[in-house]
């Protein structure tokens, strides 16, 4: 039986896990990226750990098949010429098996006897489940920071994002045939998915697009700047009046009205989103789960306002699951960042919900 359950979210601005052992619950969260690390630099961090420490143990570095990457922040700035052409399946085997490595150094477990569960963006679920599913299965044996770890897995099972969210609920109500819409909007997307009696979507109405946060960034940042630039960020995260950049010294520029509009713009191709899906639902009856770091900040009035117009629908934010996870969830301690790891957490419970039933089945067998 597997020691530990562990979900990983493979979203497109990063990459979450949740970790548990049926009683404590650990959260680890990093950049979703992938760069190759050559034969020549995987010698020089051997050579460097030998000879002064750290090398090969101090970074996010994977070795598999023969082929060693660097992850995460580790992968910032390196080239990525091999990965840039890789399936989408493998690169998410990569995160994948970076965030159970992770896991294992940072909770130092000798054994990976686990049980996994994979939370894939909407489209990309549809094109690469099956495959991501036999890679994690053949996996076996890996190198992470320089240790060596054979990889056992029980269970595969490969989701849908917010399939975590509603997974929980489904536990919570004790009832399998509610219908669920979820929202999920966050950094780039906004995703529009329908669970018919609990089960994951397969296609329309179901989908993704971008409209995440992003996409109200753009329209802040017309003839400013580029629009991620962290300037420009951290001075609408942190609700300024006005921006500077070090490229312009000496020039402020005010934010207050361009924000607003922005905020109207954005706010109304959403809604202009979300009005063609909700016609197109042929159920009468549904709950609404809301998710995503930009639904709970940026759009909630506005959604809160919006939801509350739609016959049959029932909007539910999950405020149960935030207090839930407030309790068990350790190292995710903002409420924003909750936000963001509920379907990781929703999706860990599960996991460890269905690994005690089967423990406890095996044992009234034997008894």
């Amino acid at each position: 039986m597997a020691t530990h359950q562990l979900f990983i979210d493979l979203g497109m601005s990063g990459t979450k896990a949740c970790l548990t052992d049926g009683n404590r619950c650990y959260g680890y969260a990093c950049p979703p990226k992938v760069a190759d690390l050559p034969p020549s630099e995987l010698e020089v961090l051997r050579h460097q750990g030998q000879e002064y420490g750290g090398g090969l143990g101090a970074g996010a570095y994977l070795q598999w098949n023969n082929q060693a990457y660097a992850l995460a922040d580790d992968a910032e700035g390196r080239p990525n010429k091999s990965t840039a052409t890789l399936r989408k399946s493998t690169l998410a085997h990569l995160r994948s098996l970076g965030a159970v490595g992770e896991m294992a150094h940072t909770h130092h477990l000798k054994t990976l006897h686990l049980d996994v569960g994979i939370a894939l963006p909407f489209e990309e679920y549809l094109s690469e489940a099956n495959e991501l599913t036999q890679r994690l299965q053949e996996t076996g044996r890996f190198c992470y920071r320089g240790q060596t770890y054979d990889l056992q897995i029980d269970s595969v099972k490969v989701l849908p994002e917010a399939a975590g969210l509603v997974l929980w609920r489904k536990q919570q109500q004790q009832a399998s045939r509610q219908n669920y819409v979820v929202l999920m909007i966050g950094h780039r997307d906004l995703s529009f998915l329908v669970f018919r009696q609990g089960k994951p979507p397969t296609g329309k109405p179901s989908d993704s697009e971008k409209l995440g946060y992003v996409a109200f960034l753009e329209a802040v940042a017309q003839t400013l700047c580029e629009p991620e630039n962290p300037y420009l960020v951290q001075a609408l995260l942190t609700q300024q009046e006005a921006v500077q950049f070090p490229d312009q010294p000496g020039k402020v520029f005010p934010l207050s009205q361009r924000r607003q509009e922005a905020e109207a713009f954005y706010w109304e191709q959403v809604r202009h989103h979300l009005s063609e899906h909700f016609a197109a639902l042929d159920l009468t009856e549904y709950e609404v789960l809301i998710g995503g770091g930009t639904a709970a900040t940026l759009l909630r009035p506005h959604l809160t306002e919006y939801l509350a117009t739609l016959p049959g629908a029932t909007p539910n934010w999950l405020p149960d699951l935030a207090q839930e996870m407030a309790y068990r969830l350790q190292d995710v301690t903002s409420a924003i960042d909750q936000v963001r790891f509920a379907d990781c957490y929703g999706g860990v419970k599960w996991l460890a919900t269905r690994a005690h039933a089967r423990t406890r089945a095996l044992q009234e067998v034997r008894a």
